[in-house]
């Protein structure tokens, strides 16, 4: 028989294993442990040989450090990396180098380079290692961002010292060189790299102003630096790959770098810097464009229609591009197509092979500040500051660009 005191007991007790339950379920995972730096030793030395500022804290964006950040996210394995322009976080995890993939070849050889070069700086790095462990891949895309913005200085012709400590007087718009030493930006480009889509929309809504999973370049105002932040569940976990994510990293911190030239206050238009972006990241690898699809339906982030430089003439023949003056006057990449895609990156091609000086002239020019930079300009005047400028810079109207491009590429086909 069951007394009411037994039910009352196990009554209780259940209550107390639901509790138990409840309070280990509202409980946060356990913090992930970050293991110190194996190849600084985090010895003052040591960071100032590789290049380095900090391994943190540091100011991360507008109220926020990369304290808070890790707070923030807990189970993210941060490692922060604070470089001559950028300030990273990186919670990827341990990558061994073998795969089956076609390119395994193309993605080793380029990574043995990269690692030979890191040596140089951090002398405990192996080049000939079988796995990527974490802290040696937050040190590889810390010096992959410092070598791209090395090139975007030596496209544009300029040295370091040339971009102000403090802001220059924007009435002055062709003496206008910015607004702080970070090519023209206060503050140095900011960079996350995590591993859960979730740890992603989980810092843009708290500090980007907008919840997104996927990978998202921000500016931040107040603060005064451009952003870029991806996870590895990107495009169905394609990115737990270095050498897409390498190229999709160049991508997008090339289109901040040239966005923020001469600081950020207006857009470049989209073809000049959605092209300069493929540039740069086809010379890591051609086979992960930005955009890779046939047309919306196609879901396949691994298609083949990625040999962009076997194509063009091609479709340039069969008439699938439009006119370069019709390209030119899209003021929002995201109406771009295939098409729209691969003509940018031919057009800039064409131009950083040819004219690149000109090229950055006409960059610089787009960049002048609009009315001292107390009012954003017009669509009307960005379209007319680009006709001009492709006139006074490189001589042509976008009918003359269009004719010198296409007969370039048929020009070369021919040979």
């Amino acid at each position: 028989m069951v007394t009411r005191l037994s039910m009352t007991l196990a009554v209780a007790g259940l209550l107390v294993a639901l509790g138990g339950l409840l309070v280990a379920q509202n409980q946060p995972s356990l913090r992930a442990k970050v293991a110190p730096d194996p190849y600084t030793q985090e010895q003052p030395e040591a960071l100032k040989k590789a290049g380095y500022e900090s391994l943190g804290p540091f100011a991360f964006g507008t109220d926020h450090t990369s304290a808070t950040v890790a707070e923030l996210l807990g189970t993210e394995p941060l490692r922060w990396i604070e470089t001559a322009h950028f300030r990273i976080g990186c919670a990827l995890p341990a990558l061994a180098l073998k795969t089956d993939e076609a390119w395994r070849d193309d993605w080793i050889a380029g990574l043995r380079l990269e690692l030979k070069r890191l040596a140089v700086r951090l002398p405990r790095v192996k080049p000939d290692v079988r796995e990527l462990d974490p802290w040696l891949r937050a040190h590889l895309f810390a010096q992959r961002a410092e070598e791209l913005y090395a090139d975007v200085l030596a496209n544009l012709g300029l040295q370091e010292f040339h971009f102000p400590v403090a802001a220059d007087n924007p009435a002055e718009a062709t003496k206008f060189r910015g607004l702080g030493p970070h090519l023209g930006m206060r503050e140095k480009f900011t960079i996350l790299l995590v591993q859960k889509g979730a740890s992603h929309a989980r810092y843009t809504r708290a500090y980007q102003g907008t919840e997104i999973a996927e990978p998202t370049r921000g500016h931040d105002f107040k603060f005064g630096a451009m952003y870029w932040g991806t996870s590895e569940e990107t495009a169905n976990g394609l990115f737990r790959h270095d050498y897409p994510l390498h190229s999709h990293f160049i991508f997008n911190l090339s289109h901040n770098l040239y966005t923020c030239y001469r600081s950020f206050s207006h857009e470049v238009p989209p073809w000049l810097v959605t092209g300069l972006a493929h540039w740069h990241s086809r010379r890591v690898t051609p086979r992960f464009p930005t955009f890779d699809r046939k047309d919306l339906k196609d879901k396949d982030q691994r298609s083949a229609f990625w040999e962009w430089d076997k194509r063009v003439e091609g479709l340039l023949r069969n008439g699938a591009f439009e006119p370069a003056e019709q390209l030119l006057s899209r003021t929002n990449a995201g109406s771009f197509g295939l098409e729209q895609h691969m003509q940018s990156w031919a057009l800039v091609d064409f131009l950083m092979t040819s004219h690149k000086a000109k090229t950055m002239q006409f960059l610089h020019t787009l960049k002048d500040p609009f009315h001292a930079r107390r009012q954003a300009p017009t669509a009307t005047e960005l379209s007319l500051r680009q006709t001009d400028a492709l006139k006074t810079t490189l001589g042509w109207t976008a009918a003359e660009l269009d004719a010198a491009w296409r007969l370039a590429v048929l020009g070369k086909g021919k040979k």
